[in-house]
Protein backbone atom coordinates (compact mmCIF):
# COMPACT_ATOMS: atom_id res chain seq x y z
CA UNK A 1 0.00 0.00 0.00
CA UNK A 2 1.34 3.12 -0.83
CA UNK A 3 0.08 6.42 1.12
CA UNK A 4 0.93 9.41 -0.65
CA UNK A 5 0.58 9.46 -4.73
CA UNK A 6 1.32 12.82 -6.98
CA UNK A 7 0.96 13.85 -10.51
CA UNK A 8 3.71 16.13 -11.43
CA UNK A 9 3.31 17.68 -15.24
CA UNK A 10 6.77 18.35 -16.15
CA UNK A 11 6.80 18.80 -19.89
CA UNK A 12 4.60 18.93 -22.97
CA UNK A 13 5.38 18.05 -26.49
CA UNK A 14 3.39 20.02 -28.42
CA UNK A 15 1.03 18.22 -30.88
CA UNK A 16 2.01 14.75 -32.73
CA UNK A 17 0.92 13.50 -35.85
CA UNK A 18 -2.43 10.78 -35.40
CA UNK A 19 -0.20 8.07 -36.79
CA UNK A 20 2.19 8.56 -33.67
CA UNK A 21 -0.28 8.24 -31.03
CA UNK A 22 -2.45 5.50 -33.12
CA UNK A 23 -0.95 2.53 -34.59
CA UNK A 24 -1.98 3.22 -38.50
CA UNK A 25 -4.50 5.49 -38.23
CA UNK A 26 -5.19 8.99 -37.35
CA UNK A 27 -2.72 10.46 -40.69
CA UNK A 28 -4.70 14.15 -40.97
CA UNK A 29 -5.06 14.45 -37.27
CA UNK A 30 -2.55 15.76 -34.46
CA UNK A 31 -2.69 15.00 -30.99
CA UNK A 32 -1.15 17.02 -27.82
CA UNK A 33 1.20 14.86 -25.60
CA UNK A 34 2.39 15.85 -21.78
CA UNK A 35 5.45 14.48 -19.81
CA UNK A 36 4.68 13.10 -16.23
CA UNK A 37 6.41 12.58 -13.09
CA UNK A 38 5.14 10.33 -10.43
CA UNK A 39 6.11 10.56 -7.03
CA UNK A 40 4.74 8.23 -3.81
CA UNK A 41 5.48 7.09 -0.53
CA UNK A 42 5.59 4.07 0.67
CA UNK A 43 4.48 2.64 4.08
CA UNK A 44 8.04 2.96 5.02
CA UNK A 45 8.17 6.52 4.67
CA UNK A 46 10.37 6.26 1.55
CA UNK A 47 9.96 8.89 -1.54
CA UNK A 48 9.34 6.57 -4.78
CA UNK A 49 10.14 9.00 -7.72
CA UNK A 50 9.07 7.40 -11.33
CA UNK A 51 10.91 9.67 -14.08
CA UNK A 52 12.97 12.51 -13.87
CA UNK A 53 11.69 15.07 -16.09
CA UNK A 54 13.71 16.48 -19.36
CA UNK A 55 17.34 17.68 -19.50
CA UNK A 56 17.89 21.36 -19.43
CA UNK A 57 18.98 21.14 -23.01
CA UNK A 58 16.42 20.90 -25.32
CA UNK A 59 18.13 22.40 -28.56
CA UNK A 60 19.52 19.15 -29.90
CA UNK A 61 16.28 17.61 -29.49
CA UNK A 62 14.11 20.26 -30.64
CA UNK A 63 16.16 21.00 -33.68
CA UNK A 64 15.47 17.25 -34.50
CA UNK A 65 12.38 17.54 -34.22
CA UNK A 66 11.75 20.67 -36.15
CA UNK A 67 13.52 19.76 -39.13
CA UNK A 68 11.36 16.52 -39.27
CA UNK A 69 8.13 18.52 -38.60
CA UNK A 70 9.40 21.36 -40.78
CA UNK A 71 7.83 23.77 -37.80
CA UNK A 72 7.57 23.85 -33.97
CA UNK A 73 4.44 22.33 -33.60
CA UNK A 74 5.85 18.99 -31.65
CA UNK A 75 8.81 21.08 -29.16
CA UNK A 76 9.47 19.99 -26.24
CA UNK A 77 9.28 22.51 -23.39
CA UNK A 78 9.89 21.95 -19.49
CA UNK A 79 6.60 22.98 -17.41
CA UNK A 80 8.04 22.64 -14.19
CA UNK A 81 11.65 21.15 -12.76
CA UNK A 82 11.15 18.04 -11.08
CA UNK A 83 13.37 19.83 -8.04
CA UNK A 84 10.75 23.25 -8.16
CA UNK A 85 7.93 20.65 -7.81
CA UNK A 86 9.52 18.29 -5.04
CA UNK A 87 9.94 21.64 -3.29
CA UNK A 88 6.27 22.32 -3.08
CA UNK A 89 6.00 19.45 -0.62
CA UNK A 90 9.10 20.82 1.24
CA UNK A 91 10.95 18.17 -0.29
CA UNK A 92 14.98 17.87 -1.61
CA UNK A 93 16.09 15.61 -4.03
CA UNK A 94 18.29 13.99 -1.44
CA UNK A 95 15.39 12.67 0.29
CA UNK A 96 14.34 10.70 -2.62
CA UNK A 97 15.05 7.25 -2.13
CA UNK A 98 14.22 5.32 -5.46
CA UNK A 99 14.04 6.50 -9.17
CA UNK A 100 12.22 4.38 -11.60
CA UNK A 101 13.17 5.29 -14.84
CA UNK A 102 10.47 3.98 -17.38
CA UNK A 103 11.47 4.27 -20.56
CA UNK A 104 14.94 5.25 -20.81
CA UNK A 105 14.23 8.60 -22.79
CA UNK A 106 15.62 12.09 -22.24
CA UNK A 107 11.93 13.38 -21.24
CA UNK A 108 12.26 10.84 -18.32
CA UNK A 109 16.04 10.66 -17.23
CA UNK A 110 17.02 14.48 -18.02
CA UNK A 111 17.04 14.98 -13.90
CA UNK A 112 18.13 12.14 -12.89
CA UNK A 113 21.72 13.68 -12.12
CA UNK A 114 19.93 15.43 -8.98
CA UNK A 115 19.21 12.13 -7.23
CA UNK A 116 22.21 11.78 -5.45
CA UNK A 117 21.43 9.44 -2.99
CA UNK A 118 18.81 7.26 -4.82
CA UNK A 119 18.63 3.87 -6.76
CA UNK A 120 18.02 3.71 -9.67
CA UNK A 121 15.77 1.20 -11.29
CA UNK A 122 16.13 0.01 -15.03
CA UNK A 123 14.38 -2.61 -16.76
CA UNK A 124 17.39 -5.56 -16.81
CA UNK A 125 16.39 -5.75 -20.67
CA UNK A 126 16.02 -2.56 -21.63
CA UNK A 127 19.62 -1.97 -19.68
CA UNK A 128 21.09 -3.76 -22.07
CA UNK A 129 18.90 -3.37 -25.51
CA UNK A 130 18.54 0.20 -25.17
CA UNK A 131 21.35 1.64 -22.88
CA UNK A 132 24.63 -0.68 -22.76
CA UNK A 133 24.25 -2.27 -26.47
CA UNK A 134 21.88 -0.63 -28.31
CA UNK A 135 21.30 -1.51 -32.01
CA UNK A 136 22.23 0.73 -34.69
CA UNK A 137 19.31 3.50 -35.36
CA UNK A 138 18.93 5.56 -38.35
CA UNK A 139 16.48 7.54 -36.61
CA UNK A 140 17.60 8.82 -33.85
CA UNK A 141 20.89 10.23 -32.59
CA UNK A 142 21.70 8.61 -29.11
CA UNK A 143 23.18 11.87 -27.74
CA UNK A 144 19.09 12.96 -28.44
CA UNK A 145 17.44 10.10 -26.27
CA UNK A 146 20.11 9.27 -23.67
CA UNK A 147 22.18 12.38 -23.37
CA UNK A 148 25.73 12.26 -23.05
CA UNK A 149 26.59 13.98 -19.52
CA UNK A 150 23.57 11.30 -18.47
CA UNK A 151 25.54 8.12 -19.85
CA UNK A 152 28.63 9.43 -17.68
CA UNK A 153 26.60 10.25 -15.09
CA UNK A 154 25.35 6.64 -14.78
CA UNK A 155 28.41 4.98 -15.65
CA UNK A 156 30.84 6.52 -13.27
CA UNK A 157 28.93 8.90 -10.14
CA UNK A 158 25.95 6.65 -10.19
CA UNK A 159 27.28 3.05 -11.05
CA UNK A 160 27.04 1.21 -7.68
CA UNK A 161 22.99 2.60 -7.45
CA UNK A 162 22.00 1.13 -10.56
CA UNK A 163 19.33 -1.98 -10.19
CA UNK A 164 18.40 -3.84 -12.96
CA UNK A 165 14.70 -5.44 -12.72
CA UNK A 166 12.28 -7.54 -13.76
CA UNK A 167 8.94 -8.09 -13.36
CA UNK A 168 8.89 -7.83 -9.54
CA UNK A 169 8.64 -5.74 -6.46
CA UNK A 170 11.22 -2.82 -6.75
CA UNK A 171 10.43 -1.72 -3.09
CA UNK A 172 7.53 -2.39 -0.60
CA UNK A 173 4.27 -1.91 -2.20
CA UNK A 174 5.61 -0.81 -5.83
CA UNK A 175 6.14 -3.34 -8.36
CA UNK A 176 7.02 -2.71 -12.15
CA UNK A 177 6.48 -5.37 -14.51
CA UNK A 178 8.58 -5.39 -18.60
CA UNK A 179 5.98 -4.65 -21.29
CA UNK A 180 8.05 -3.31 -24.28
CA UNK A 181 5.64 -1.75 -26.71
CA UNK A 182 6.91 1.56 -26.77
CA UNK A 183 11.08 1.18 -26.13
CA UNK A 184 12.88 -1.98 -24.68
CA UNK A 185 12.86 0.12 -21.36
CA UNK A 186 9.47 0.58 -21.08
CA UNK A 187 8.33 -0.73 -17.66
CA UNK A 188 4.37 -0.62 -15.93
CA UNK A 189 4.51 0.39 -12.95
CA UNK A 190 2.31 -1.19 -10.56
CA UNK A 191 1.08 0.00 -6.79
CA UNK A 192 -2.41 0.25 -4.15
CA UNK A 193 -3.64 3.48 -2.82
CA UNK A 194 -6.88 4.56 -2.02
CA UNK A 195 -8.03 0.77 -2.13
CA UNK A 196 -7.21 0.43 -5.46
CA UNK A 197 -4.60 -0.99 -7.66
CA UNK A 198 -3.25 1.89 -10.19
CA UNK A 199 -0.84 1.19 -12.88
CA UNK A 200 1.00 3.62 -14.96
CA UNK A 201 2.10 2.54 -18.17
CA UNK A 202 3.39 4.08 -22.08
CA UNK A 203 2.27 1.53 -23.59
CA UNK A 204 -0.58 3.35 -23.77
CA UNK A 205 0.09 7.26 -24.72
CA UNK A 206 -3.24 8.14 -24.23
CA UNK A 207 -6.66 6.72 -21.98
CA UNK A 208 -7.94 5.66 -25.62
CA UNK A 209 -5.16 3.62 -27.04
CA UNK A 210 -6.23 1.53 -23.73
CA UNK A 211 -9.97 1.82 -24.10
CA UNK A 212 -9.86 1.43 -27.65
CA UNK A 213 -7.67 -1.46 -27.95
CA UNK A 214 -5.42 0.47 -30.47
CA UNK A 215 -1.67 0.03 -30.30
CA UNK A 216 0.43 3.32 -30.23
CA UNK A 217 2.30 4.11 -33.35
CA UNK A 218 5.55 4.77 -32.22
CA UNK A 219 5.52 1.30 -31.09
CA UNK A 220 8.56 -1.07 -31.27
CA UNK A 221 6.40 -4.50 -31.64
CA UNK A 222 2.85 -3.81 -31.53
CA UNK A 223 1.89 -7.13 -29.93
CA UNK A 224 3.18 -6.64 -26.57
CA UNK A 225 1.23 -3.40 -26.66
CA UNK A 226 -1.84 -5.36 -26.87
CA UNK A 227 -0.51 -7.96 -24.52
CA UNK A 228 0.21 -4.64 -21.75
CA UNK A 229 -3.25 -4.02 -22.60
CA UNK A 230 -4.47 -7.53 -21.70
CA UNK A 231 -2.79 -7.64 -18.10
CA UNK A 232 -3.97 -3.61 -17.58
CA UNK A 233 -7.67 -4.96 -17.71
CA UNK A 234 -7.55 -7.89 -15.40
CA UNK A 235 -4.58 -6.23 -12.69
CA UNK A 236 -5.41 -2.50 -12.99
CA UNK A 237 -8.84 -0.72 -11.48
CA UNK A 238 -6.97 2.32 -12.84
CA UNK A 239 -4.93 2.78 -15.97
CA UNK A 240 -2.62 6.30 -16.29
CA UNK A 241 -1.22 6.81 -19.71
CA UNK A 242 2.09 7.77 -20.02
CA UNK A 243 1.55 10.98 -21.92
CA UNK A 244 -2.05 11.75 -21.36
CA UNK A 245 -2.64 15.60 -21.27
CA UNK A 246 -6.29 14.31 -19.97
CA UNK A 247 -4.79 13.30 -16.84
CA UNK A 248 -4.26 16.67 -15.40
CA UNK A 249 -8.34 17.02 -15.50
CA UNK A 250 -9.01 13.04 -15.31
CA UNK A 251 -6.46 12.70 -12.15
CA UNK A 252 -7.04 16.07 -10.73
CA UNK A 253 -6.96 15.24 -7.13
CA UNK A 254 -3.92 13.70 -7.45
CA UNK A 255 -2.17 15.98 -9.09
CA UNK A 256 0.81 18.31 -7.48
Amino acid sequence: MVSLFKIIQVGDHGEVPGAEAFWMRDFDKWYRLSFYSFLLRTEDNEYVLVNTGLPDDLALRNKFLRDWAKSDRCKFQHVEKIENALARLNLKTDEISHVIITPVQDYSIGRIHLFKKAKFYFSRRGWYEDVVTPSTSPFLNRDIYLPRFIREYLFEEAWNRIVLVENQEVVKGVEVRWTGCHHRSSMLVKFEYDKRKWCISDSAFIMANFEQNIPIGIAEDIYECLSAYDYMRRECDVVIPAYDPENMKRFKEYVL
